[in-house]
């Protein structure tokens, strides 16, 4: 009777026993991703018109970053992968060819090959990053090293202000003042509003600069920078005349200062004054 039971049981497909395991429930359906190809077809349309037009050190792309910006912001979760891919290909593009800004365009291109393996983006990127590295690499074997104007500047791995990671070859694609000052330096402070005009107006077309104090005192730099509006990166070890990059570079007076082009090659020394800004632009120019 029991066996009977069992088996009707079973056909019916009831438990047979208390100590069945029970059935998970199943994951619910995982929602499509948008499509949002007519949004991504308008800014895309947008920029190329930019382009076409032939753009110049002055041209601004504001709208173009902050309309990119927007639709990444709206559909890095929820969009098509191959559509917010080639969004940040969008920003890589304006960064490389508009703002001649390599520096930042291999960080995007960089993202895209590791956050999107498998798109076709993330192939271009890969592509773009390449031959990025194939002509810094060319470059850094045919310009050699030193401190005089047509030489590459030497680089250097250290930290700034902010423990953050600081060298010359981050910088590569950017027209780059290295900065030698101090908050005590007279000759510096007085330089310091025309290199912080410069650093505005010219800073989105892809110009940077990298400061190297020369102060004893951290709190001071802190103070004198933020106060000042200083943004860029510097480097601080509270040595004084025997700041380690100092000393490297044999800076034995201050304010020093080396205008490098995109390729890290020195094309200016002590550049000072109204002669600055000339000297960014045409560089930028190139």
């Amino acid at each position: 009777m029991k066996l009977l039971l069992c088996a009707v049981l079973l056909t019916l497909g009831w438990p047979a026993s208390s100590q069945t395991t029970p059935v998970k429930p199943a994951k619910p359906p995982k929602p499509e991703l948008v499509d949002f190809a007519p949004d991504l077809a308008k800014v895309t349309a947008d920029l190329k018109q930019k382009f076409e037009s032939a753009p110049s050190t002055g041209t601004n792309f504001d709208d173009n970053l902050a309309a990119i910006n927007a639709l990444i912001v709206k559909h890095l979760k929820d969009g098509n992968r191959e559509q917010v891919a080639r969004l940040y290909l969008l920003d890589a593009h304006i960064y490389a060819d508009g703002l001649t800004n390599t520096a930042r365009a291999k960080a995007i291109w960089a993202k895209v090959a590791t956050d999107f393996p498998g798109t076709v983006a993330a192939q271009g990127a890969a592509i773009s990053l390449t031959k990025l590295n194939q002509v810094d690499a060319t470059v850094d074997l045919t310009i050699p090293e030193g401190l005089e104007v047509g030489q590459r500047f030497p680089n250097f791995s250290e930290k700034d202000l902010y423990g953050k990671p600081l060298s010359v070859a981050a910088y590569r694609g950017k027209v780059t003042l290295v900065d030698f000052w101090a908050t005590w330096c007279g000759p510096c402070k007085a330089e310091m509003p025309n290199v912080i005009a410069t650093y505005q107006k010219y800073h989105k077309s892809g110009f940077d600069i990298i400061g190297v104090s020369l102060d004893q005192e951290q709190k001071s730099v802190l103070a004198y920078t933020q106060a000042a509006g200083m943004t860029w990166a510097q480097y601080f070890d509270g040595a004084g005349w025997g700041n380690k990059i100092a000393k490297q570079y044999g800076v034995q007076s201050i304010p020093m200062a080396y205008l490098l082009d995109k390729h890290g090659v020195i094309i200016a020394k002590e550049v000072r004054g109204r002669e600055l800004g000339v000297a960014v632009e045409q560089a930028l120019n190139k």
